[in-house]
């Protein structure tokens, strides 16, 4: 007597890819009473993935909304920063105008000078350009400090000498 190998059970999703494979338009009601037919249970979500995997639905790839939810808080990060260095330079500058004592000759102070400079600048614009215009700045006023500290230097060897 030969005997025949029984026929492996397929699984849910096989059974509904390949009903979906042969007719792409069917129902989840015509695939359930095909599957209850030949006595495999089928619910709505291994429908939905069977025509998931088959392509004939969009997916988004697998981790897309935490990669979304990733951007919007870089960028909500992004604009509170932004926010938070406009509301610093409308600070300076208001302490600036206040701030008045160790002027320049005219009445107004470095600070001052450099707070509406900073106030100034747009940051998106400009980012490059202002870092080096303020390195620029820094040097001139490094320059300027060395040639008082070396006069200073030359008077009191003058004196010592003397």
């Amino acid at each position: 007597m030969e005997t025949n190998p029984e026929r492996k059970k397929q699984s849910a999703i096989e059974f509904a890819k390949e009903k979906l494979g042969l007719n792409p338009e069917a129902s989840y009601a015509e695939i359930k009473a095909q599957a209850r037919f030949e006595g495999i249970p089928i619910f709505p979500v291994v429908y939905g993935r069977a025509k998931a995997l088959l392509g004939l639905v969009p997916t988004a790839p697998y981790g897309s909304k935490s990669k979304a939810r990733k951007q919007a808080a870089l960028e909500k990060a992004e604009k509170a920063a932004e926010e938070a260095r406009a509301k610093a330079a409308e600070a300076a500058v208001e302490k600036a105008a206040v701030t008045t004592t160790h002027g320049n000759g005219n009445g107004e102070s470095t600070r001052a000078n450099r707070a509406r400079a900073a106030a100034s600048r747009d940051d998106a614009a400009t980012g490059l350009e202002s870092m080096i215009e303020d390195l620029r700045t820094a040097v001139k006023e490094r320059d300027r400090y060395h040639a008082v500290l070396q006069k200073i230097t030359d008077l009191i060897r003058a004196e010592l000498e003397a």
